[in-house]
Formats: structure tokens, C-alpha cells, sequence
């Protein structure tokens, strides 16, 4: 009986973000892939994505939209003014607000979201994430007039015991076009474990269209939970099927923004024991609606809201069961 009534919001899920071949029986189902169910989430969703960022294309450089169409990706080297970004540092490694943590293998990562309350007595914050540029380049590279999620983040590499980091596994994000963004306040370093990224990964090649197609037949039973809920996984078998360009870890100094399309294939690149920091930025719409929504303040304030909601359910879920929800508020002494 559950299963049946969840049948309308597992079709429903088809027209949005999910990208579980476990969670939704209907995009993991082996038969309707197939059939290419599949491949028409990743035809269409991709035609949306590039028309809605068309529409947002005459508010950057013809060099910027050219980078990111055709490498899957846009680097800025100092972005800020010298006096911005002294401020940005410093407001950042002083932040006294609340910090979740999560564990990832034997990483590491903390994050600050920084919501318009956060926001509220942190001018500096604030004037960064309402940059003009910024805002120009993530509105394009998003495809929605929308702001992106905000937090700063510090991933510590090598910071306990445990497997390989998962996310130094090649994979792509989404089935979709979406985007991230890194305004690094360390310099990273081949040491820091720097985002690597494979060029061109982001565009739907006819041999990437095949793999794809390949790959959603098995998804839903394979054994790596993470590959079976859509954030996929390659071997190195795979991107040389694919013949991709070298990949490209981002070694840059600090003040400098990377803003990627995780369509594309990345990984968290091998590291020492260490930290790096940044204002990082991620936003994931819709991809099957054909206009670039809405932004402005209240359309901000809605997502930080619902991502208030998700996070006050995961504690509470995870609460009932005795233990941490993986992404969990620390303690001041253990930042």
C-alpha cells in the first residue's frame, strides 16, 4: 500500500532534481531505462539548462560564457580588491557562528551557512555575497536569477582514521547542468587536496550519452551507495572510454573564484594532512523548467528556510536513532 501511494511522487520526481536510481523505483527502474527514460532526463534537462543559460548570457564577458560552454568551467584570479579580500580572510578564520561538521572517510569537512540571519552584524559576508561580478557569474552559470547556497567551508584532509575520502573518487554530481563555486581564502595547494576537474567532462557526447545509457541498466543494485543514488561514479577505464582531456587540479592562490558545471566529472584531489578554506557556493535547480525563476530577497530567504527545515528534520531522524546526523553542529573547542 505505501508503495502505491508513493507512485505519484516517484512520477513526479522524474520532472525534478532526483537523480536516485535506488530511492525512485521509476528512475532506477532497469526496464524504462531501457527504454531510455534516462537518457531523455539527460537530452532534455541539458536542452533547458543551455536555453535558460542563453537567456542570462549578455551579462558576462564573451570570454567567460566561451570557458565555461566549452571547458565546463570559469577561473577569476584575484577577485577581490586586496582591501576586500583582507576583510573576507579575516572575517572568515574569526566566524563565531554555528559550524556543522561532517565525516567523509578519513575527512573532514566544516561548514558555516550563511543565511541572510547569519548574515545580520557580518557587513563583510554580506558585501562579498552581494558582489555585482559574483552575482553576474553565478546567476549565468546557474541558469536561475536565484543566488546560490553560501557557506564557508573548510575541508580538513587526513583529520581521522578511517577509508579513503569517497569524494576523491572521480564522479559527476547530477544528471543535469549545475553549479559550484569556491572563492578560496587559502592558497591550494597539490598538498591541500585541490578540486580536480576533467575538462569538457560536462558536455553530453554521444560516447558520454552511451556510457550513461550503460550505466542506468545497473545503477539501482550497484554495490557503491553513492553511484546508486546518482552522484555517479568512474573508474579509470571509464574516462578513457570516454576520451577526455587530462584532468585539472585547480592549484590557484588565494582570492581567486572557480566556479565549475558538476555535470562534469571531479574528484577532491590526494592530499597531506591539511586544511584549505573558502567561501563556497552551490545551487542545484530545477532543470525541466525552461525559464530562469525568480531571485531577489525573498526568493533567497525561501531556500535558506527550507534548508533550515531539512536540516531540523535530519537531526531529529537521526536523534531518534541515538546517534548524529551526518552533518551535526559542533562545539566551539571542536572547530
Amino acid at each position: 500500500m505505501k508503495r502505491l501511494l508513493n507512485i505519484p511522487i516517484w512520477v513526479v520526481e522524474v520532472f525534478t532534481t532526483a537523480k536516485s536510481f535506488q530511492g525512485n523505483p521509476i528512475i532506477g527502474s532497469p526496464v524504462l531505462n531501457k527504454m531510455g527514460l534516462h537518457v531523455f532526463r539527460l537530452l532534455v534537462s541539458h536542452a533547458v539548462m543551455r536555453g535558460r543559460m542563453l537567456l542570462l548570457s549578455p551579462m558576462i564577458s564573451a570570454e567567460d560564457r566561451k570557458s565555461y560552454f566549452q571547458k565546463g568551467y570559469i577561473v577569476k584570479e584575484n577577485f577581490l580588491t586586496d582591501e576586500e579580500f583582507q576583510s573576507l580572510e579575516n572575517a572568515a578564520r574569526t566566524f563565531d557562528g554555528e559550524i556543522r561538521e561532517a565525516r567523509q572517510g578519513n575527512t573532514l569537512t566544516h561548514r558555516a551557512v550563511l543565511s541572510p540571519e547569519v548574515l545580520e552584524g557580518r557587513q563583510v559576508l554580506e558585501d562579498v555575497i552581494d558582489n555585482r561580478n559574483l552575482n553576474k557569474l553565478t546567476k549565468f552559470t546557474s541558469g536561475h536569477l536565484r543566488k546560490p547556497l553560501y557557506y564557508l567551508e573548510e575541508v580538513k584532509n587526513q583529520y581521522c582514521s578511517g577509508a579513503e575520502d569517497p569524494q576523491k573518487t572521480f564522479h559527476n554530481d547530477t544528471f543535469h547542468p549545475s553549479m559550484k563555486c569556491w572563492l578560496f581564502i587559502d592558497d591550494v595547494t597539490p598538498k591541500t587536496g585541490p578540486f580536480t576537474f576533467v575538462p569538457e567532462s560536462h558536455k553530453l557526447s554521444w560516447k558520454r550519452i552511451k556510457w550513461q545509457y550503460r550505466m542506468s541498466l545497473e545503477a539501482s543494485n550497484d554495490k557503491n551507495g553513492y553511484h546508486a543514488k546518482g552522484s555517479t561514479r568512474y573508474l579509470e577505464g571509464d574516462l578513457k572510454e570516454l576520451v577526455l582531456p587530462e584532468p585539472k587540479p585547480f592549484t590557484v592562490k588565494k582570492n581567486t573564484l572557480v566556479i565549475v558545471n558538476v555535470f562534469g566529472i571531479h574528484r577532491r584531489g590526494n592530499s597531506k594532512k591539511s586544511t584549505r578554506l573558502a567561501l563556497w557556493g552551490d545551487s542545484r535547480t530545477n532543470p525541466f523548467i525552461p525559464f530562469p525563476g525568480i531571485g531577489g530577497k525573498f526568493a533567497n530567504q525561501i531556500q535558506y528556510y527550507f534548508l533550515g527545515l531539512y536540516r531540523k528534520k535530519m537531526d531529529e531522524a537521526a536523534a531518534a536513532r541515538g546517534h548524529r546526523s551526518p552533518w551535526h553542529i559542533i562545539e566551539t573547542d571542536e572547530k
